[in-house]
């Protein structure tokens, strides 16, 4: 796949967040987005949008983004984690899974995310 494929994807993705996620009936409750928003058809559907970012056991493709982190990068998470899914952060600053987690641990002194 390629990086404009990739790009297209993630797009798609947020023009759905944006769309919709705001006024989600299921979301936001006890700050646990995701199980919540498997429910929801548009949760649903960026799911099935992200699906080929993903690799066959439905973790981020480890050939993602790597070196450095942005500024960008580091406020885009911070002020997204919890609201938004992991695969939606992951598929907007093309980082994987794991590297997110890990970095959200950095941000915050060694708590777990």
């Amino acid at each position: 796949m390629t990086k404009s494929e990739k790009r297209r994807i993630r797009m798609q993705v947020l023009e759905i967040l944006d769309k919709y996620c705001q006024q989600c009936p299921y979301g936001h409750k006890n700050e646990s987005y995701v199980p919540l928003c498997r429910q929801c058809p548009h949760g649903q559907r960026m799911q099935e949008l992200a699906r080929p970012l993903w690799s066959n056991n439905g973790e981020a493709s480890a050939c993602g983004k790597t070196g450095k982190w942005t500024e960008e990068e580091d406020f885009y998470i911070l002020n997204h984690y919890g609201v938004q899914p992991i695969e939606v952060l992951s598929a907007r600053t093309g980082r994987s899974i794991q590297a997110i987690r890990k970095r959200l641990e950095t941000l915050k002194g060694g708590e777990p995310a």
